[in-house]
């Protein structure tokens, strides 16, 4: 009996996802059901979820579900049009999974970018998480390591490993109807529940990828930075693995903050690194 605007990316979930929620009663508003060959991930999809958004609010629906192409992950859309972000979610899934004492090793396990407001709300509600490097395998590991069955990327990325050993985007979806069932709550309302931290970035284009650790100027400016930011913020400073740029990401308990630490790594890095 819900109403579902379901988007499959002109992808693999165009006849699994429409059938298998058909099965289970929902009301559907279809989506990049209509694949030729080359329309894949083309302005709709998780990659694009602005048509979902729109879709969610002209229909007056309860929930709008997003694929990617090849199906192993999960935008989602709530009740008022607003895109779900990706750690908000994982949040969702953690703390209703707290609440039914069903938390695995009592762990959510995410990667080195997501938000720093997961950890505090998932430690405020009794849990704990774990972080790895990007890559939903680095999750996977993790996860069996400790024996945890919930991890994921921001991306939309999800594991669920007590039901299937890698991301499916369908399996998530079910999850989160199946959370939705249990809360009775909209997803607008559980997804207040989580706490996320201001966040800026920057990408600065660089001639070469000096090692980090052989520039101490910018060494002494990123611990000035982690001295402000304590417990309550975090910095995470890296090259790009493909591309010419220094990537650089600062959550603070305020934007303004966030964005005056910024300026004081972005203006350091420039000189280290020779950058106009």
């Amino acid at each position: 009996g819900m109403k579902i605007v379901l988007d499959c990316a002109n992808g693999a979930t165009y006849q699994t996802a429409p059938s298998v929620l058909n099965a289970l009663g929902a009301d559907l508003v279809l989506i990049g059901v209509n694949p030729d060959g080359e329309n894949i991930n083309s302005a709709v999809g998780s990659e694009c979820p602005d048509l979902l958004a729109k879709t969610v609010l002209a229909e007056g629906a309860a929930l709008g579900i997003a694929h990617d192409g090849d199906g192993d992950r999960l935008v989602v859309c709530d009740e008022r049009g607003s895109i779900v972000d990706g750690d908000a979610l994982l949040g969702v899934f953690a703390l209703s999974a707290l609440r039914r004492q069903s938390l695995a090793a009592n762990t959510l396990v995410v990667t080195v970018q997501s938000n720093l407001g997961l950890d505090h709300t998932v430690l405020a509600a009794g849990g704990c998480v774990e972080r790895v490097s990007v890559g939903d395998r680095n999750v996977a590991e993790k996860m069996r390591s400790i024996g945890a069955h919930l991890g994921g990327e921001s991306s939309g990325h999800i594991l669920f490993s007590n039901l299937c050993p890698t991301g499916d985007g369908l399996l998530a979806a079910l999850s989160l109807l199946e959370v939705l069932e249990y809360e009775g709550r909209t997803l607008s309302e559980l997804q207040a529940e989580v706490q996320l931290f201001p966040q800026v970035t920057q990408n600065l284009r660089v001639k070469e990828k000096i090692p980090l650790e052989d520039l101490p100027n910018l060494q002494k400016a990123i611990q000035e930075v982690e001295a402000e930011l304590a417990q309550n913020g975090r910095l995470l400073i890296r090259y790009s693995g493909t591309e010419a740029k220094l990537r650089i990401l600062i959550e603070a308990e305020s934007t303004k903050l966030a964005d005056q630490l910024m300026q004081i790594i972005v203006t350091e890095a420039c000189i280290s690194l020779s950058i106009p």
